[in-house]
C-alpha cells in the first residue's frame, strides 16, 4: 500500500504521572492493534483477484493495489496523483457522482454500479464498482473503500449476444414487414399446388378475399386460359426444385399488365422440396417509365427543347442533305450574359424560370426549319438547316439578342439579361456536328471578350486568340498556386495638404509579361478571381498591421474587388473576418468596386454596401465615366468616393470632353459630399489642373510608382510633403 491510516493525535495530558503511566500503556496497546489491523487490511488490500482503493472525498485515489494498477493499466505513482473522475467514462460520471452523494447523505450504506474506466492510452474498460463510506469515531466521512471488479469481457459477450439477439428479432420483423408489405404478388403454395399463405398485395390486387385462395388450387379460382402461362415455371419449381421465372401480358385493369412470375423452391431441413414460393411482379409502370426515358433522354427536362444528345443524332441527316444540295447551314451558340447573378443572389428556381422564357424567346425568332437546342447550363444552339448565304445567320443572331434584350417579370422581379452568339457555318467551319459546335463556342467566347451583348462569326484568327486566352487562363490558375502574384501600393495624397491619407493595392504577375488589363478578365472567366481576390484582401490586412506595428501613421489600404467577390453571399463576412485576425478595425481597408459590377443588381449592392457602411467599411467608384455612370444610382447607392479615370485625366489640356467630364464628376462628388480622387497623375501640369478643378485627393506615378510593400514602408518613413 502506498499509505497506511493513522487515528487522530493524541492530545497533551496534564495529568499525575500514575495516571500518565496507564495512559501511555493504553496508548502502546492501541498502536498495537491498530498496527494488527493495518496488516490484516494490507493483507487483504492486496487481494489479487480485485482492485482495492481507499479514496477520499474529493475523489483523489489515496491508497490502491496492484490489482487496480493491472486494471486501469497505470503505476501507483501515476493513479495516486489522479482522482476517480480522471479515468470514469464521461458517460458514467453523473451517476457516480449522484451514488456517491447518496453515501455522503446517508442515504445509502454501500453501492454497487457498472460502469467504465478509461485506461492509460484512452481504451475504455468495464467494471463493477463496489462503494463504502468509512466514518471516524466522530460519525464524520473519512474516506470511500472501493473494490472493483473486470468484467469488461462478460460486459462485452453479454453486449455481443444482445446485439445478435436484436439482429435476429429485427431480421425476422423486417422479414414479417417486407413479406407483409411487398407490393408484388406473393403465394405459397404445398406440394400438391394448394395455397397456403397469400400477402396482403394479393388480395388489393384481385380484390378477393383470403377465404376465396386459402386451401384451393388456382385451378379452382381462375379461367385456365388465364393461369397456363405460368404453370410450367411453378411444375418446374416444385419438380426441378429451380427457380423460374416467366413475362406474361395479363389483361387487368387497367388495360393489360406486364407481369414477372417467379416461382421459388422452398426446400426443409432435408433439402426437399415442399412448397413453392409464387411471386408476381407487375413491371407494366416501369416498361411505360423505360419508354419515356428513352424520349427525355433526348429532350431537356427544364425547356422541353432537344438536347445534345437528339442534336448529334439528327444532325448527321441534316448537313448530309444540304452537302448533297450544295447549300450552305449554320449553327448558333448562345451562352447568356450575367445569368448565374440571378442564380446566386435570386435562387435556382428564378433563374431556370429565366431559362424557360429564354428557351420561348429564342423559339420565336428563329425559322420554322431551324431548331433549337439546350445543350446544359444557360448555354443554347440554333441549327440552320438551310442558309441563304451567312449574312442570313447574322440576321438571325441579332434578332434572338434582341429579344433576350427585352427585361423579364419572374415573381415580381424585373430581370435584364443578354448574350453572346458565335456563329459557324457549314461546310466553311466544319464537316461535322462536333467541328462546328467548336468553332460556334470559340466564335462565342471571342463574342463574349469583345463585351457581350453580341455575335461573331468562327475564323481561323478568331481561334488562334481564344486558344491563347485558354492557355492564359491555365497560367493564371498556376500562378496562384506557384504564389507567382504580388501585391504592389501606391500612395493616396491630400493635394492641399500634401500628405498620405491611403493606399491603393495593385496585383502584378512580375516576370510574365502579362499586365492586370489581361490577366485578371482570364482570371475572372475561370472563377479564380475570388481566391485571388481573397489573396489580395489578406495579404493588404497583413501589410497595414505590418506597417502599424513599425510605428508608421495607419493609413487605409484600397482593394479592387470584382462583380464576382460582391456576389459571395458570404463576402461581407470573410471581409470581416480577415480583420479580426489581424485586429484591425474596419476602416483600415477600403474596397474599390466598378460601376458594372455595381449594375449587375443594383438591390443586392446596395444591401450589400450599406451593412458594410455600418461595418465601418468606406467604398470607392473605380473608373467613374467609363462605364454607365447615372445620377439614379449614385443617389440610390452608399458610396464615399469617386475616382476620375486615367483616361480623363490624361487628356485635361487636349480634350475638351475629357475636361468636361472631368468638371462634371468633380461637381457631382462635391454635391453629394463625396471624396474625389484623381487617377494617373503623372506631371506637374496634370496635378495643377486637377487642382485647379477643385479635386482633393490624387495618385499618380508623379508621386510614386507601385511599390511592394518593404519599398512602401520605407518610402512613407521618409516622406516628405507631396508637390502642390
Amino acid at each position: 500500500m502506498a499509505s497506511t491510516l493513522q487515528p487522530p493525535l493524541l492530545p497533551a495530558l496534564d495529568a499525575p504521572d500514575t495516571e500518565l503511566a496507564s495512559l501511555r500503556a493504553e496508548l502502546v496497546r492501541t498502536r498495537e492493534a491498530l498496527r494488527e489491523q493495518n496488516e490484516k487490511l494490507h493483507s487483504t488490500f492486496e487481494l489479487p483477484s480485485v482492485g482495492m482503493a481507499h479514496v477520499d472525498l474529493d475523489g483523489k485515489w489515496l491508497a490502491v493495489n496492484d490489482t487496480l494498477c493491472g486494471i486501469v493499466g497505470y503505476s501507483r505513482e501515476e493513479l495516486l496523483q489522479l482522482t476517480f473522475q480522471d479515468i470514469t467514462h464521461p458517460d458514467d460520471l453523473d451517476e457516480d457522482l449522484a451514488l456517491v452523494q447518496k453515501l455522503l447523505t446517508g442515504e445509502l450504506a454501500n453501492y454497487s454500479l457498472e460502469k467504465r474506466y478509461l485506461r492509460k492510452g484512452g481504451a475504455q474498460i468495464w467494471i463493477r464498482l463496489t462503494a463504502k463510506l468509512t466514518r471516524d469515531s466522530a460519525g464524520e466521512p473519512w474516506f470511500f473503500v472501493s473494490v472493483i471488479e473486470n468484467i469488461h469481457d462478460r460486459k462485452l459477450a453479454e453486449q455481443e449476444r444482445l446485439a445478435v439477439k436484436q439482429a435476429l428479432q429485427a431480421s425476422e420483423s423486417r422479414f414479417r414487414i417486407a413479406f407483409d408489405n411487398i407490393p408484388d404478388v406473393v403465394v405459397i403454395y404445398d406440394h400438391d399446388l394448394r395455397i397456403q399463405y397469400i400477402n396482403p398485395a394479393t388480395i388489393r390486387t384481385t380484390g378477393m378475399a383470403p377465404e376465396a385462395f386459402l386451401g384451393k388450387r388456382e385451378s379452382e379460382i381462375f379461367p385456365a386460359d388465364l393461369i397456363a402461362p405460368w404453370q410450367p415455371a411453378l411444375l418446374a419449381a416444385l419438380h426441378e426444385g429451380r427457380v423460374t421465372s416467366v413475362e406474361i401480358d395479363v389483361p387487368l385493369n387497367p388495360g393489360v399488365r406486364n407481369l414477372l412470375i417467379t416461382c421459388v423452391p422452398l426446400r426443409d431441413q432435408n433439402g426437399e422440396v415442399k412448397e413453392v414460393m409464387g411471386i408476381t411482379h407487375d413491371f407494366t409502370d416501369r416498361k411505360r417509365a423505360e419508354e419515356a426515358t428513352v424520349k427525355a433522354a433526348l429532350h431537356d427536362n427544364l425547356t422541353g427543347l432537344p438536347n445534345r444528345a437528339l442534336l448529334f443524332e439528327y444532325s448527321s441527316h441534316v448537313f448530309d442533305q444540304a452537302a448533297r444540295n450544295q447549300h450552305e447551314g449554320g449553327m448558333l451558340f448562345i451562352d447568356l450574359d450575367r445569368f448565374k447573378p440571378i442564380n446566386d443572389i435570386h435562387g435556382h428556381l428564378v433563374g431556370d424560370q429565366v431559362l424557360k422564357i429564354v428557351a420561348h424567346r429564342v423559339q420565336c425568332q428563329v425559322r420554322k426549319a431551324d431548331l433549337v437546342f439546350r445543350l446544359g447550363g444557360d448555354e443554347f444552339l440554333v441549327l440552320l438547316p438551310q442558309l441563304a448565304n451567312s449574312t442570313e445567320a447574322a440576321q438571325i443572331a441579332q434578332r434572338v439578342l434582341r429579344a433576350l434584350a427585352d427585361p423579364m417579370l419572374v415573381d415580381g422581379i424585373e430581370l435584364q439579361i443578354s448574350g453572346s452568339i458565335g456563329i459557324s457555318i457549314f461546310p466553311r467551319d466544319g464537316m461535322d456536328m462536333q467541328s462546328l459546335v467548336n468553332a460556334a463556342d470559340n466564335a462565342m467566347y471571342h463574342a463574349k471578350q469583345s463585351g457581350k451583348n453580341n455575335w461573331q462569326f468562327y475564323s481561323a484568327e478568331l481561334s488562334g486568340r481564344v486558344h491563347a486566352q485558354i492557355s492564359l487562363q491555365d497560367k493564371v490558375r498556376r500562378a496562384l498556386k506557384d504564389r507567382e502574384l504580388q501585391l504592389l501600393y501606391q500612395p493616396i495624397i491630400d493635394i492641399s495638404e500634401g500628405r498620405v491619407i491611403g493606399a491603393e493595392a495593385l496585383l502584378r504577375w512580375p516576370g510574365s509579361g502579362v499586365g492586370p488589363d489581361q490577366f485578371i478578365p482570364a482570371a475572372e472567366a475561370v472563377g479564380q478571381i475570388i481566391p485571388i481576390g481573397d489573396w489580395v484582401m489578406q495579404e493588404a490586412c497583413r501589410a497595414h498591421k505590418r506597417w502599424r506595428d513599425r510605428g508608421l501613421p495607419a493609413i487605409p489600404i484600397s482593394v479592387n474587388v470584382s462583380a464576382l467577390q460582391i456576389r459571395q453571399k458570404d463576402f461581407r463576412i470573410k471581409l470581416m473576418s480577415m480583420l479580426r485576425q489581424q485586429r484591425l478595425p474596419a476602416c483600415a481597408l477600403q474596397i474599390e468596386l466598378t460601376e458594372s459590377a455595381l449594375l449587375e443588381d443594383m438591390d443586392y449592392a446596395g444591401h450589400l454596401l450599406t451593412n458594410l457602411q455600418q461595418d465601418g467599411v468606406k467604398i470607392s467608384l473605380d473608373d467613374f465615366g467609363t462605364g454607365y455612370s447615372s445620377l439614379s444610382y449614385l443617389s440610390r447607392l452608399p458610396i464615399n468616393k469617386i475616382k476620375i479615370d486615367k483616361s480623363f485625366v490624361r487628356h485635361l489640356n487636349t480634350d475638351a470632353t475629357s475636361r468636361a467630364v472631368t468638371e462634371a464628376i468633380i461637381t457631382l462628388g462635391r454635391r453629394l459630399k463625396l471624396d474625389i480622387i484623381a487617377e494617373g497623375i503623372e506631371t506637374q501640369t496634370m496635378l495643377d489642373e486637377v487642382r485647379a478643378l477643385g479635386c482633393e485627393q490624387m495618385q499618380g506615378h508623379l508621386l510614386s510608382h507601385p511599390i511592394d510593400s518593404d519599398a512602401f514602408e520605407s518610402w512613407y518613413a521618409s516622406q516628405r510633403p507631396a508637390p502642390h
